[in-house]
């Protein structure tokens, strides 16, 4: 089911099931290799899954639920209940990402250029993860086969070859991308042990800035709500959703901001009329990205006539410095003492 890296070692292993078993005719097994693309990990290696499977999808969300409600239980009570389990997850997210932001990671092996560039950029859940990958690649992986141009490795564990198939790992030194046929990146989103153990084998020093994606990283959070400033950085800032949801947030930063005010609204519709306009252009392939550039150079933004007024203090506001709570209950005690003692005199 998630053993097997490749469909190739999936048809092998299951031919010597079938075989060891003498399996050839059992009609529900039959069945379940039709469906073989819905369950077995080596046909899904090419999603962004980051190593969850529907089952424990299912058995979280039971677990949840079995948490939050009894069958006796009413609406309210689940939903009451839910809202309490989903501030308890945002309280901890916040709690991890101040943890993040307040404290340094410090790598097993400080002399690493690798693992002090993967603790200033990881959070320190993914880090944990991304340290492993590269102990076990620089200390548990041995390299079996090197072509001669030096873009084919094979790596395989340093005990017990025999036992296992080796791993593939290509890479091209033109734009330092590596790719390994475990495709750990591409499910997980993190570099895998075998690929670290061809980076060390090459004297790399540095992890390629196009295998550090943005949803990993300690500052993943305050990226994703700044709006528009991200995307393009990171790996992953191609994907629909992503895209439509930055752009969604900029323009409604935008809207917001230009609401209220007439030239600024009547400019912003302005330009997302021309804005449509070229993307229909680039979209059927009317116009060019440099026209696009050079169009947008060409046109300037209105300047406003009106300047703000001059700001002043209102009269009644000393310019003298706003005092504290313990200066002013310093003053009210020395006023009273002082009163006391023209009281005693008296």
């Amino acid at each position: 089911m998630s053993k097997c890296d490749s469909e190739v070692e999936f048809e092998r292993s299951w031919n010597e099931m079938i075989l060891e078993g003498n399996l050839q005719t059992h009609e529900w097994l039959g069945d379940l290799y039709k469906i073989r693309s819905k369950w077995s990990t080596a046909f899904n290696k090419e999603y962004f899954s980051m190593g969850i499977l529907s089952t424990q999808r299912s058995e979280s969300t039971n677990n949840v639920c079995h948490g939050i409600s009894k069958p006796t239980s009413s609406i309210t009570e689940c939903f009451l209940g839910l809202e309490k389990i989903i501030t308890n997850w945002r309280r901890n997210e916040q709690d991890e990402d101040h943890k993040c932001s307040q404290s340094e990671i410090v790598p097993v092996i400080r002399s690493s250029s690798i693992l002090k560039q993967a603790a200033r950029f990881y959070s320190r859940k993914l880090y944990s993860f991304f340290e492993e990958e590269f102990l076990q690649g620089v200390g548990g992986m041995s390299i079996d086969f090197v072509s001669n141009d030096s873009s084919k490795f094979l790596v395989n564990h340093t005990e017990n070859k025999d036992q296992s198939n080796p791993w593939v790992v290509h890479f091209d030194a033109s734009d330092c991308t590596i790719q390994c046929t475990c495709k750990k990146f591409e499910t997980m989103g993190l570099l895998c042990c075998h690929s670290m153990r061809v980076l060390r084998q090459l004297d790399i020093v540095k992890i390629p800035e196009k295998y550090l994606m943005m949803r990993w990283s300690a500052k993943a959070r305050k990226s994703f709500y700044s709006g528009y400033g991200c995307l393009g950085k990171g790996s992953d800032s191609g994907s629909g959703f992503i895209f439509r949801n930055h752009i969604s947030r900029f323009a409604y930063q935008i809207s917001t901001r230009a609401q209220g005010n007439e030239l600024a609204e009547q400019y912003m519709l302005g330009a997302m009329k021309d804005m449509a306009e070229n993307i229909d252009l680039l979209v059927d392939g009317k116009m060019t990205n440099s026209n696009l550039i050079s169009k947008s150079k060409s046109r300037a933004a209105p300047v406003s006539a009106f300047k703000d007024p001059q700001k002043r203090r209102p009269k009644g506001i000393s310019n003298a410095r706003l005092k504290g709570y313990w200066e002013k209950k310093k003053q009210k005690s020395t006023f009273y003492l002082r009163f006391n003692c023209v009281l005693t005199a008296l």
